[in-house]
């Protein structure tokens, strides 16, 4: 495993992940790159739409304040931010992760279920359904495993890291 994605949408809940993608990522040598869904700032008026440029000083911006932020959350660690723009959160996320080919998706999920789930729809569900690589879900209280350990990952130390025949 060499690229673990994590995703966030900078607020607590969306930095339930950070800590676990982290050490995972310590452990296994991995590129961590933690990726920030905004919302599409899409107004419509009348029979007009409006949908601002994904990139420019406002987003570049944003990029720094959100490395700035992992900095912190983060320290010492080698992290990548990314920053996508879309109405579809879940979609969104699919398409990156698409094009980045990481080896583990990282999210933090709400759990909910029953009326709560059907009526805001799971993004992490979504994901989870979807995605092009194995995804772990973390909910809120679950403690950062001590992932370092030799052989914590259930895979004894001394096996190759390629795939499993």
């Amino acid at each position: 495993m060499t690229h673990i994605l994590v995703t966030t949408d900078g607020s607590e809940l969306g930095h339930l992940a950070l800590p676990h993608a982290r050490a995972l990522a310590d452990a296994l040598h991995a590129q961590l790159t933690v990726l920030s869904v905004v919302p599409d700032d899409t107004m419509l008026v009348g029979e007009f739409a409006y949908i601002p440029p994904v990139s420019g000083p406002d987003e570049v911006a944003r990029v720094q304040a959100t490395e700035a932020d992992l900095a912190e959350r983060l320290p010492g660690a080698a992290v990548r931010a990314e920053l996508a723009r879309g109405r579809h959160t879940t979609r969104v996320i699919l398409d990156v992760a698409a094009e980045l080919t990481p080896d583990l998706i990282v999210m933090g999920t709400h759990g909910r279920s029953g009326l709560g789930r059907a009526l805001l729809g799971s993004v992490a569900e979504g994901v989870a359904h979807h995605a092009p690589a194995p995804v772990l879900l973390v909910r809120e209280g679950q403690p950062v495993t001590a992932w370092a350990a030799p052989g914590a990952l259930g895979v004894p130390a001394g096996l190759p890291s390629g795939p499993v025949a």
